[in-house]
This record gives structure tokens, C-alpha cells and sequence, in this order.
């Protein structure tokens, strides 16, 4: 008599968590950067909407503004000494940019900044988390 082997169907790890996602690394690095750049284009934003709205009624309001402002003007400097070729144009240029974007009256102007800004802090802070980890 021959006997014949059981065969038994194990169910597949796969079939058994589809509910887990497996990201690769190259992709989870982009939505770090992707993440990093967003969080960075929103202190400027957040720091015009408090000064040019908030603040106006709540003055203790200028104590964030203050502290978007110190976290953006050296990646700002920092960004703009590598063109400028001196860090005192490059602390100038921080200075005015930053308070054109928060002090000026005239819209278009502190719309500007704040574009520039946004753009700024976005593009090194993308690059930045590039190089982490």
C-alpha cells in the first residue's frame, strides 16, 4: 500500500495581516520631507494671520509671532548668506523680510514676503530631512 503524503494549506502571513501596510523607506523619507516642509511654511503663515488679525485684540498673541520669527530667521539668514556672499546682508535680508512680512500695512507687500518666506523655510526644511536619520 502506498501511502500518501497529508498536504495541509497553510494560510499565507500576507493573507492573514492584510491590513498592514509595508512602506518603503524611500517613500516614508518623502512624507518625512513632505511632512518637515509643511510644518515649516506654516510659521510664517501662522505668524502673519496672528499679527495682521489676532493680535490686534490680544496683544500677549505677539509673544508667538516673536517665537515663528526666532525659529524662521536663521534657516532664513542661513538660506540667504549662501547668495549673498556676507552675513550681515544675510541677517539684513532675514530682517527686513521677516518684519516687512508681519509690520507692513500695505498687503501686497507683506503677502509677498510671506509667499517668499513660505517658499523658503518650506525648500530647507525638505532638504534638511532629506539628510537625517
Amino acid at each position: 500500500m502506498n501511502a500518501q503524503p497529508k498536504i495541509s494549506v497553510v494560510p499565507s502571513p500576507r493573507k492573514r495581516h492584510a491590513s498592514r501596510v509595508i512602506v518603503k523607506a524611500s517613500l516614508r523619507k518623502k512624507a518625512e520631507q513632505t511632512i518637515a516642509a509643511v510644518a515649516a511654511g506654516f510659521l510664517p503663515v501662522a505668524s502673519y494671520v496672528i499679527a495682521h488679525v489676532e493680535a490686534q485684540t490680544v496683544p500677549y498673541l505677539y509673544i508667538l509671532v516673536a517665537c515663528a520669527l526666532a525659529y524662521s530667521a536663521p534657516t532664513l539668514a542661513s538660506w540667504s548668506q549662501k547668495w549673498a556672499g556676507h552675513p550681515v546682508k544675510a541677517w539684513g535680508f532675514t530682517v527686513l523680510l521677516e518684519m516687512v512680512s508681519v509690520l507692513s500695512h500695505i498687503q501686497w507687500l507683506n503677502l509677498t514676503g510671506l509667499f517668499i518666506l513660505v517658499v523658503i523655510n518650506s525648500f530647507t526644511a525638505f532638504n534638511k530631512a532629506a539628510r537625517t536619520h
